[in-house]
């Protein structure tokens, strides 16, 4: 019989908002070097998966619809149609990257996942059908 090391869950979910890739240090000339069009302010609609694992050998890993709850409290209902650069707390300070974006809101799931006994194992956060980042964690 094979053994199971871990099982994982998805769910995905959608959110707008908007950002530009911006260093105030930077001269406009090589913010637009650097970040191209994205240089200006602009929008996306994001998608944006979030996996959980557990070594449990129950019948469930998490009820899905409470890791729906727990990611539509602490991160979409913060972020949907804002802007990333100055309407979001846990971003401030933070260029508004894929990268970063999915970094701090992985940062900002840690805990509240931990409380329904959910680890975070991978995110994907996605601005386009072809740009997307994912974060795999250990």
């Amino acid at each position: 019989m094979l053994k199971v090391k871990y099982i994982t869950v998805s769910r995905g979910f959608r959110f707008s908002a908007a950002h530009r890739l911006h260093r105030e240090e930077w001269s406009e000339e090589k913010n637009r070097e650097a970040f191209g069009k994205c240089s200006s302010l602009h929008g996306h609609d994001y998608s944006m998966v979030v996996t959980v694992r557990s070594e449990s050998e129950g019948d469930m890993v998490v009820n899905v619809s409470t890791l729906g709850e727990v990611v539509e409290k602490e991160v979409i209902a913060l972020i949907d149609h804002r802007n990333l650069n100055t309407d979001v707390p846990f971003l401030s300070g933070v260029l508004p990257t894929m990268e970063n974006i999915a970094r701090k809101i992985a940062e900002k799931l840690e805990e509240p996942l931990k409380g329904i006994g959910a680890e975070l194992y991978e995110l994907t956060l996605a601005e386009s059908e072809k740009n997307s980042v994912t974060l795999h964690f250990v």
